[in-house]
């Protein structure tokens, strides 16, 4: 078995703490050095607006100071990491800001402000056009929040919750089988801890339906934006951990290790330097420090450090 060595671990650990932003320290420190989560959770509030909502390049494709329903999304991504209780101020605000944008009439939550003009942005977060590109954010990202709202149930109207999660299905149902990111969603929505097992239940038989169609198993494939196994299954706790086959989970685990940079890095998939080259190598330390934290999570859940 192929194992991320101990000076693998000490060169991503040197890029997190020369390169990486102090929230992503604060993870690394959490999630390996036994750091507390109030470190995490105070390093997440100064991405947070006074709407409650989270922006400041918390994604960091989004350049933007604006709250946004996908960097507040990522921001919960965060607090159920460290599990921030619902009686946490940040958590308390974040949720009433999603109950103050959440658009009813159409069950959705718009994944981005015009405000995100205002800053230096990847073209996929162009405002212009946002509903053709991610058809009406009828799954992106309101599954992602979807889930959020389970988790912290106890802050949300339960007749809102109820309609939400039988309409987030009936489209996840519709999209998944075939969208990678209407399915990456849904895996993100199977993640939830408090999800009720009828909706669990549902959402198993949907990422079922279409883990052999979207999940790419060539690793030829998995230097561009596809959805590889680990993404699908990033534990072996994961709803589709026992569904994947395990031999593309342990070349998947094999190629991430080999495939770590000299400065301890792993080299993102994407890229918008032709659009903005300073603000794109600004983002892209940012991004491959929230990354590394995030593959090093994933390899030791597999037992792999």
């Amino acid at each position: 078995m192929v194992m991320l060595s101990r000076e693998a671990f000490a060169r991503a650990r040197g890029f997190v703490f020369r390169h990486g932003r102090p929230l992503d320290r604060a993870r690394f420190g959490h999630r390996f050095e036994s750091r507390p989560a109030s470190e995490v959770v105070a390093e997440l509030a100064r991405f947070q607006n006074p709407d409650g909502g989270f922006g400041h390049a918390l994604e960091p494709d989004l350049r933007a100071a604006a709250s946004s329903a996908i960097a507040t999304s990522m921001a919960f991504a965060v607090l159920r990491e460290v599990d921030a209780p619902a009686t946490d101020p940040v958590v308390r605000r974040g949720v009433a800001y999603l109950l103050e944008t959440y658009d009813g009439e159409r069950s959705v939550w718009r994944i981005v402000p015009p405000e995100v003009e205002d800053a230096p942005h990847a073209p996929w977060w162009t405002y212009t056009g946002v509903d053709q590109t991610f058809d009406g954010c009828r799954v992106n990202p309101t599954a992602d929040l979807l889930g959020v709202l389970h988790d912290y149930a106890e802050l949300v109207p339960p007749g809102l919750l109820a309609r939400l999660t039988a309409t987030v299905l009936d489209r996840l149902e519709e999209a998944a089988a075939d969208d990678l990111n209407a399915f990456r969603c849904a895996v993100t929505l199977a993640a939830a801890r408090r999800l009720p097992e009828a909706t669990r239940g549902r959402l198993a038989e949907v990422l079922a339906a279409g883990v052999h169609r979207v999940v790419n198993l060539d690793p030829a494939a998995w230097p561009t934006y596809v959805l590889q196994p680990l993404e699908a299954a990033p534990s072996p706790r994961s709803t589709l951990a026992g569904v994947i086959d395990r031999a593309a989970i342990d070349t998947n685990l094999d190629y991430w290790i080999h495939g770590q940079q000299a400065d301890g890095a792993w080299p993102l998939t994407w890229s918008w330097a032709e659009v903005d080259e300073s603000a794109w190598r600004q983002a892209e330390r940012d991004g491959k420090g929230l990354q590394i934290v995030e593959r090093l999570t994933v390899l030791h859940a597999y037992g792999r450090l």
